[in-house]
């Protein structure tokens, strides 16, 4: 167990976490939080360098639960795990979708470029200004157009790779979105890294829960380099907590 150091709201229904906890830890790679009594999950780190931090938006109960934690609570704590980001020198661009976002803010203070982030709505964009502040060109995108454009993520790295070229695409999101962005990537023959959300029980490699193409994303992963996933499942099946293959809608 570990002391919450401090909690802060970033919109309606994300909050980022500071935990008394300092590791040598990687952009990309997550922990797993323990509430007892209700269950544990996997969750990216949003902030490597000091405290670690974890952004998370509320859509269930474990979430839910943890938007009742305050400072000065405790929350059961362990990793880091999984394989993060490598830094690719040169103009890059981020690409986050909803929260998705949360785990790409770490390479705000490494890389230099463009930062895609898109969202349902207006509120429920995050981290704006951070990337704007460590130098980045920002890009909003929102579903329902209530700010910047009404575009899908994915729609605007394409018009923008019309008009730049980048050394490498880090994206983080819903996995249709990220199979979208590798699409477009392996036609401009850019290189991709995509940080992966799959159903996880045990974090360490044991259980084999969150495989995909024979890879599991909490060992292998959640980080994985575009040619990695080309050919493969990613963004065609998911699996429930079975294992079992779901297809994605409309795939």
């Amino acid at each position: 167990m570990v002391d919450i150091l401090d909690v802060k709201i970033n919109s309606p229904l994300h909050r980022t976490f500071t935990l008394d906890v300092e590791a040598d830890a990687r952009a990309g790679q997550f922990c797993m939080l323990w509430i007892p009594g209700v269950n544990e999950k996997p969750m990216s780190l949003s902030g490597v360098d000091g405290k670690l931090q974890v952004t998370v938006k509320k859509l269930g109960m474990f979430t839910s639960h943890m938007f009742m934690l305050e400072k000065g609570g405790k929350i059961g704590f362990r990793g880091p795990y999984g394989h993060g980001f490598e830094y690719v020198p040169g103009n890059v661009c981020l690409v986050g979708g909803g929260c998705g976002i949360a785990p790409l803010k770490p390479l705000k203070d490494k890389l230099k470029g463009h930062a895609i982030i898109s969202a349902k709505s207006a509120e429920e964009l995050i981290f704006a200004d951070e990337f704007k502040a460590a130098g980045f060109k920002v890009h909003l995108a929102t579903d329902d157009g209530s700010k910047g454009k009404k575009a899908l993520a994915h729609e605007v790295l394409e018009d923008l790779m019309g008009e730049e070229r980048f050394k490498c695409v880090y994206a983080c999101g819903p996995e249709i979105m990220m199979r979208k962005v590798l699409d477009i990537c392996n036609d401009k023959r850019t290189q991709t890294q995509l940080s992966l959300e799959r159903y996880m029980k045990c974090g360490i490699g044991l259980c084999g829960s969150c495989s995909i193409a024979g890879m599991r994303v909490c060992k292998e992963g959640p980080v994985f380099k575009g040619e990695q996933l080309t050919n493969t499942e990613f963004g065609v099946y998911t699996r429930d907590a079975s294992g079992s293959k779901r297809r994605y809608d409309g795939c």
